[in-house]
């Protein structure tokens, strides 16, 4: 006890020095635990992955790390600047747009078009009773041969060039809006005018396709990057046993089953080099059309006359549903081949506030679901394309029932629909 006592003091005093070191060594461990730690939000900023807490490596959602994050409708209602679509999206896929002749002749819509699109696509002036020439035809005296003029597509053509933009050449071999009279002998107009041999209607269809594919390739190179090179071939309900459309088809009824692969091989066989050609068609996402469709572009495939898939989506604000959706391009991305969402619009009969916040919700739901298969290796998906460029000039409008199913309004202004085909987050996510 004595002892104790004699050394009391130097005892204290080393119990203080030793409780300080420990403190001192505390603090300095959760001080460097702050410095070299990363907030969650910094961490997608900076392309940091934490560790997940199982010890297992989580996919990256490459979507929300990339697209989410970006305010542009912020940045817009602040600012009054608008994000480009085209820009936005330029390491992903093609942003287009369906356009005509009135549309590129007007210079604020131009201009416009070029800001926001990096590809167009003429909404007839490519399509055959356009670029068909009767006069022409009959002066020329060749049954085999029916004249091609570009005349009505020249406008879309020379804008794409002169401003860098790619073109959808929309479309060759179509069963609607092709004239009779191509398909009948010696050109003949009359309602009951009787049909040339198959022989010689497969002659017109190669020549048919390889004045139009000589005409742009010559004189418009570089512009084209994709033929529609077959449009609407499927009916299931017309009866055929592969789908085929069999009603009012005249390609089908003078030629036969074989017409599709027939206007393919040709295509190929005129294509440019860096050109690909699409089957394209509507309602793919339906079950029965969708088998269909694939078993049709598997024989092409393995033909090597085919390079990808045109899906149209003109669609509605519930149908199809999300998944039905998701399980078509699923489908379609295993053919290992393109895919081009080439005719989009979302049906919206409202201008509501509440009608066009649920459009808007529609348009980021059809495009996460592009990105997110584009990002992780499922799809190649290598074009956007939306059916017209504001709504008044919509084809889903009728005289007496208008439409509001696009991105921008009668008078180019962003609608809530635009910043959903952003990701942005003020969009409600599906």
């Amino acid at each position: 006890m004595k002892l104790f006592l004699k050394y009391r003091n130097l005892i204290l005093l080393y119990s203080v020095l030793c409780c300080g070191f420990v403190f001192m060594s505390c603090d300095k461990k959760e001080q460097n635990t702050k410095d070299t730690s990363v907030e969650p939000t910094q961490a997608v900023s900076q392309g940091i992955t934490a560790a997940p807490e199982d010890g297992k490596e989580k996919e990256k959602d490459n979507v929300a790390s990339t697209m989410e994050d970006n305010a542009y409708y912020e940045n817009y209602t602040k600012t009054g600047a608008l994000a480009s679509i085209k820009d936005v999206y330029k390491d992903k896929f093609h942003i287009g747009v369906a356009l005509a002749k009135p549309d590129i002749e007007n210079k604020i819509k131009a201009d416009f078009v070029t800001s926001q699109f990096s590809s167009i696509t003429c909404e007839n002036e490519m399509k055959a009773d356009f670029t068909l020439d009767y006069a022409a035809t009959l002066e020329q005296g060749d049954e085999e041969y029916p004249v091609v003029n570009m005349k009505n597509a020249v406008v879309a053509l020379n804008f794409a060039k002169e401003n860098d933009i790619k073109m959808r050449a929309h479309t060759l071999v179509w069963h609607s809006q092709t004239p009779r009279w191509l398909f009948t002998e010696g050109f003949d107009k009359s309602e009951d005018a009787p049909f040339v041999t198959r022989e010689v209607m497969l002659a017109r269809m190669e020549n048919y396709i390889k004045q139009e594919m000589e005409y742009v390739n010559t004189n418009y190179e570089g512009v084209v990057y994709a033929w529609d090179v077959v449009n609407e071939a499927i009916e299931i309900g017309d009866g055929h046993k592969d789908g085929i459309r069999i009603k009012n088809n005249y390609w089908y009824e003078v030629i036969g089953d074989d017409y599709i692969e027939q206007a393919f091989t040709f295509a190929r066989k005129y294509t440019d080099k860096n050109q690909k050609l699409f089957y394209n068609d509507y309602g793919t996402y339906e079950k029965s059309k969708l088998f269909a469709i694939c078993e049709l572009v598997n024989k092409l495939k393995e033909k090597g006359i085919i390079d990808g898939v045109g899906l149209q989506d003109h669609i509605q604000i519930d149908y199809p549903t999300t998944l039905d959706y998701q399980y078509a391009i699923n489908k379609y991305s295993e053919l290992g081949l393109e895919i081009q969402i080439t005719e989009l619009d979302i049906a919206c009969p409202e201008d509501t506030e509440e009608a066009q916040e649920k459009l808007a919700t529609r348009y980021r739901t059809i495009f996460s679901i592009l990105l997110n298969c584009l990002n992780k290796g499922k799809a190649n998906i290598t074009g956007v394309t939306v059916w017209g460029l504001s709504d008044d000039r919509s084809w889903i409008n009728k005289p007496d029932k208008p439409s509001y199913p696009l991105l921008f309004d009668k008078n180019l202004k962003p609608k809530r629909a635009f910043f959903g085909a952003l990701l942005d987050p003020s969009v409600k996510k599906y």
